[in-house]
């Protein structure tokens, strides 16, 4: 049994979309391949199991890999966003195995999927000019340190086709994604491509995640997806109310941590394994704050009911970083295993390259304070030609104690310092 920890769930009208899986179909068109598919350019082959929930799944597969007793943001849509660039180039096994993996049965319900977040986000801006209105209207009921509510809710994706590859990306693989998920595709050399996704990335991100790979050189096409939210308290931490206390960490040792403190009416829920509140935000977003093992939180927050609340929450920030094949170990554990190996079919993509998964990077960030919250994701995932030959990865770890010698470059090397690294 964990111990009691404070983690975060962003949710909003995003609970019907973002996190629902699958909403009423929307029509689309996909582009054509020379390969054997349905009439709605489907997969013929029906034997793969379609991932109820890919986002309890993937929460499950990060806490059980590494992740249970460390603090960690992971971003689900994000994800699922980015890996929808690249289904959308795949065709037969290869296509029907993400899709599965995604929780979709078909094209249709990821495109509708991605309308919904869309939608939320058109949401969010109007429900914030709503607000930003009624707060000047009546601003003199406010108290003279309140805030005009602020806040952006943005996502966006990118595709780069490196230059220095065997092919090209296909013309109607472009008109897709860009009429579907606002993708624009640019070309860079391999000397340019790492600089310019990242310059990009730290663009859409506004900041808070400057860069996501030192090297994307070798990369043959790069699929993007950034996720920002910016947005505030309806109900106002007044920063005079914050203060010091003590917080529990996992294993059992005390730190210091400055919590915000108020007293209202908001949505609550508790029962024997724990407990959860909800505090809204402007623009429609909801921040869970979950005590315990609360089992399905997505369900009990129509059970949940409001209540007078003493809350007691700490500033907090964090940042994750998965790039050590997780989100690929995540895949494969759900069934997909062909867009990581030479088997891959990208021809929907490029009809002259023979492409792969060889890499799925997402970094996070988020800080939570009197103001609000402030949260971003960026997620990569690399293609590269699986015909090149790709050489074996060699490890050194230096974990343990090590001796090292710094040597002069030259014919007769000189030891200029010896030593060792033991504690």
């Amino acid at each position: 049994m964990k111990k009691n920890l404070i983690s975060v769930i962003l949710s909003a009208t995003l609970v019907a979309g973002t996190l629902a899986g699958c909403g009423a179909e929307a029509p689309s068109e996909h582009p054509s391949s020379n390969t054997s598919v349905s009439e709605n350019n489907q997969p013929q082959t029906t034997d793969i199991a379609t991932n109820p929930d890919f986002n309890k799944s993937l929460i499950e597969f990060v806490e059980q890999n590494g992740y249970a007793e460390d603090n960690y943001m992971v971003s689900p849509t994000s994800f699922r966003a980015a890996l929808a660039l690249a289904v959308s180039g795949a065709d037969t096994q290869t296509k029907e195995q993400i899709l599965a993996a995604m929780g979709f049965s078909s094209m249709d319900e990821l495109n509708a999927w991605y309308s919904s977040v869309t939608s939320s986000i058109d949401n969010f801006d109007e429900l914030l000019k709503e607000a930003q209105k009624e707060f000047k209207k009546n601003k003199k009921w406010y108290g003279e340190d309140a805030k005009e509510p602020d806040g952006a809710f943005q996502m966006a994706n990118s595709i780069w086709s490196n230059t220095d590859a065997s092919g090209k990306l296909s013309k109607d693989y472009i008109k897709y994604v860009n009429k579907n998920f606002d993708a624009a595709a640019e070309n860079v050399d391999s000397n340019h491509i790492t600089d310019k996704v990242n310059s990009w990335i730290n663009d859409k991100t506004c900041g808070l995640i400057p860069k996501i790979s030192d090297n994307m050189s070798y990369a043959s096409v790069v699929l993007v997806n950034t996720l920002y939210l910016r947005t505030s308290w309806v109900e106002e931490f007044s920063d005079y109310y914050t203060a010091p206390g003590d917080f529990t960490a996992i294993d059992g040792s005390t730190v210091r941590k400055d919590f915000m403190q108020q007293t209202n009416s908001f949505k609550y829920y508790e029962d024997e394994k724990g407990k959860f509140v909800v505090l809204p935000m402007n623009g429609g977003i909801n921040a869970v704050f979950i005590l315990g093992e609360v089992d399905d939180i997505m369900g009990k927050l129509e059970d949940a009911t409001y209540e007078e609340v003493d809350i007691k929450l700490p500033k907090f920030e964090i940042e994750s970083s998965f790039s050590n094949n997780e989100l690929i170990d995540y895949m494969i554990s759900q069934g997909a295993t062909l867009p990581f190996s030479q088997d891959a079919d990208f021809s929907v993509m490029s009809d002259d390259m023979s492409l792969m998964i060889s890499d799925i990077i997402q970094k996070t960030k988020i800080k939570v304070d009197e103001d609000g919250i402030e949260a971003a994701a960026a997620t990569a995932i690399m293609m590269t030609e699986s015909a090149m030959e790709i050489n074996e990865i060699k490890e050194f770890h230096a974990d343990q104690p090590f001796k090292f010698m710094i040597l002069t470059d030259s014919g007769t090397p000189e030891p200029l310092f010896c030593g060792q690294l033991v504690k």
